[in-house]
């Protein structure tokens, strides 16, 4: 079971990354979209995942990744990234159910440039209980 008490709270914010051409060149050939120069839509999972991936060094927190399910994602652009960009990532737990016995764990995340807040990404993950069927 994840800890509950750590809802409402705030990891640190990631150190900025550029977003480099060559990676979103990758990302766009893995989904299959057209290399046209854009950063898709879903691209920001790259970045956002990572700077969550603390919480499994935190054994108060009780994340064992090896029960995680991706389970949802949405996002939200307030202004168009482009390669160049960098961004850092202030990452929030949400919310925390327990739903029969498994742990359903909300984050968002703030995808910042130096303008701000340029997007949003809202994140559910799927947490098995300990000794459920793989």
């Amino acid at each position: 079971m994840l800890n509950a008490s750590y809802v409402g709270r705030s990891l640190p914010t990631t150190e900025p990354v550029t977003i480099t051409a060559a990676s979103v060149t990758r990302f766009a050939q893995a989904l299959g979209l057209p290399d046209d120069g854009t950063v898709p839509p879903t691209y920001l999972i790259s970045l956002t995942l990572p700077a969550a991936e603390r919480l499994i060094d935190d054994p108060d927190f009780g994340l064992d990744w090896s029960r995680v399910l991706h389970r949802d994602q949405r996002f939200a652009y307030h202004r168009e990234l482009r390669a160049g960009a960098a961004v850092s990532c202030a990452v929030t737990i949400e919310s925390i159910k327990t739903v029969a016995g498994n742990d359903l764990l909300g984050l968002h995340t703030d995808v910042r440039d130096g303008d701000g807040v340029a997007a949003e990404v809202w994140t559910t993950l799927f947490v098995a209980a300990p000794g459920a069927a793989a």
